[in-house]
């Protein structure tokens, strides 16, 4: 899927973005939806226009989601512009006017509108095969089912839309339950399972696949305390012997070995000038360093905390043993994994690096034009990890024991004790999440919040904990803590109702 066809994505484009007087012309030299969706190469272009929001900053580029709120939130991360949107999220203070939350609510239903329009409209088509059907809204569900997988975790019961809206729609639109918006997520994602092959090859490397599907409805049903479940998915995934752990971590992430063993859905990016192709290179390289090493632009918009890197396990002289630190981060006086010749200097400048570290994991080589690296959603590893936590939750202890150590053994650690309590194995999954997915969209804020342990770990964690007045925050003080449906919304749509605590 890394060479999109650029051609059939503008032409689905045109299609979606035309409004009323678009939808009441007919014209034979004009695409409309009746003349659009008559073939299958009408109904894939449609297909690549919903991959294609995954791309945008506000929806799963690893920008705003893992950065300014997965990580940052947690307070693990540090945002070196200072912006005031960026300073609302993580001094914890969630106003209904913040613009990144209201830009991932609104990418989030374009993806969703999106993959409505290939689901409603395929599924009518008759000059396509059954085959290639199913296969099309198989993607599809998956993809709609991840956009509402977003909204709901972060704002809980929303407006449930399975319908292609047009200007004559009703747009007033109130929020369903939580649990009517999982229970589409959960049923769109058992369908992509059945539907989806194991694998792609070719030029379809990146699609979603059953596996895809399994891994977000363990997701899922942890979310619903539905462990039972989550162990039969995680089971059913392992099971494929599809998925492994590449053995060096640094590979997870590089452009040489994208798609890999341990990708179990990733946005797929090109080199380019265009929306094909990504910042992330950018926002890491520290800025002032030398072009011929960070390329045409360096940010470091997001780095390290201290208090992140003191938490590497060390040994007996206070070196970090676990092979993840030397292999995505870089602080003073330490090269790059892959460009030896840059080293960071001992006294880092307040401009590279507040903190004096970087994350190397999507910076690998300098890039003129935007970068082709991919950006994560979702690991093997983390299946893991989840399977881990269902494991202990029915109490199976020793077994979740032994998929936490599998994760520790490639990042060169010792393995766990076997005699560990229930909470200890909570507690040894939550620590193996916080080291293994720095500036990934999981093991952030989400997981801690799902689990009702974001108020007790940043109180242990957040240097300035006593500056974020957390007692006056009511909204924080909820299981689980939503954010406020943006104002922006509610101006276009009056049925909604704010989430506790919030006022639009």
């Amino acid at each position: 899927m890394k060479t999109i066809q650029i051609i059939g994505l503008l032409t689905f484009l045109i299609l979606v973005s035309c409004g009323d007087k678009f939808l009441s012309l007919s014209p034979k030299d004009t695409l409309t939806e009746e003349n659009f969706y008559l073939n299958e190469s009408d109904a894939q272009a449609g297909l690549i226009g919903a991959y294609s929001i995954l791309q945008r900053e506000e929806t799963f580029s690893n920008v705003r989601d893992a950065a300014d709120v997965e990580w940052a939130i947690a307070g693990d991360m540090y945002e070196m512009d200072g912006s005031a949107n960026r300073i609302e999220l993580h001094t914890l203070a969630f106003p209904a006017t913040n613009t990144i939350l209201r830009d991932m609510y609104v990418g989030a239903y374009l993806g969703v509108s999106r993959a409505n329009m290939v689901i409603n409209k395929v599924n009518g088509m008759e000059n396509i095969s059954d085959e290639a059907k199913k296969l099309i809204v198989g993607q599809a569900k998956f993809l709609r089912a991840l956009f509402y997988y977003r909204l709901v975790t972060y704002w809980g019961g929303v407006p449930l839309i399975t319908e292609t809206l047009d200007a004559s729609s009703n747009l007033e639109i109130s929020r369903a339950s939580a649990a009517e918006v999982w229970n589409l997520v959960e049923t769109d994602l058992i369908e992509a399972t059945t539907s989806l092959p194991k694998t792609w090859t070719g030029n379809d490397l990146g699609k979603a696949t059953a596996g895809s599907a399994l891994g977000l409805l363990i997701k899922a049903a942890l979310w619903q305390e539905k462990y039972e479940d989550a162990i039969s998915y995680a089971e059913a995934l392992i099971g494929q012997g599809v998925y492994g752990l590449v053995p060096k971590f640094r590979d997870v992430f590089s452009e040489e070995h994208e798609n890999n063993e341990e990708i179990l859905f990733s946005t797929q990016f090109r080199p380019s000038q265009d929306g094909e192709g990504n910042n992330l290179v950018k926002r890491t390289a520290p800025r002032g360093a030398p072009s011929e090493f960070t390329g045409g632009a360096a940010w470091s918009n997001f780095v390290p905390q201290q208090h992140w890197v003191n938490a590497f396990e060390r040994d007996a002289q206070g070196k970090i043993i676990d092979q993840r630190y030397w292999q995505v981060i870089i602080g003073p006086g330490e090269p790059h994994q892959n460009m030896p010749a840059f080293v960071m200097p001992q006294a880092v400048p307040a401009g590279w690096s507040k903190t004096g570290y970087i994350v190397t994991k999507y910076w690998e080589k300098p890039t003129i034009n935007n970068s082709g690296v991919n950006a994560p959603i979702m690991r093997f590893s983390e299946a893991l990890l989840n399977y881990a936590e269902a494991l202990n939750e029915v109490g199976r202890g020793s077994e979740a024991i032994s998929q936490i150590n599998v994760v520790r053994q490639r990042a060169g650690l010792n393995v766990l004790s076997s005699n560990l309590g229930k909470e200890e194995i909570l507690d040894a999954i939550f620590k193996e999440r916080r080291m293994e997915f720095i500036w990934e969209p999981t093991g952030g804020f989400s997981d801690l919040n799902r689990r009702g342990r974001f108020i007790d770990f940043i109180k242990k964690e957040r240097p300035n904990i006593n500056d974020l007045n957390i007692d006056q925050k009511p909204w924080l003080h909820t299981h689980p803590i939503l954010f406020p449906i943006p104002r922006e919304a509610w101006d276009r749509n009056k049925a909604l109702v704010q989430n506790p605590n919030y006022t639009f």
